[in-house]
């Protein structure tokens, strides 16, 4: 079994992940950006623009990605990532 993820506290650990991750569109509103660590641990993250929605929305999802991530078994190729969640606002239908 894993290591226990550890969350992301520092803005300048988001920041790096945002410039040197691969980002990956899990869908309209949301993208994940993974990156290897530097160590044998996994981290986590996660982001919500104040555009997403009420702040008690944006709080349900972070409480909602930190559970998931918390009792996720973590498959060997993703051992020593770190994993940053990126809310954004859904496109409006046109």
């Amino acid at each position: 079994m894993a290591n226990k993820p550890y969350p992301l506290k520092r803005s300048s650990s988001f920041r790096e992940v945002a410039l040197k991750a691969r980002k990956k569109r899990l869908s309209v509103w949301l993208t994940l950006q993974m990156m290897p660590s530097g160590d044998s641990n996994n981290y986590y993250g996660v982001t919500a623009s104040r555009k997403v929605a009420s702040s008690v929305t944006r709080n349900k999802l972070k409480r909602w990605v930190r559970n998931c991530v918390r009792n996720e078994v973590w498959p060997e190729k993703y051992k020593e990532y770190i994993f940053v969640f990126v809310f954004k606002p859904q496109a409006e239908a046109v």
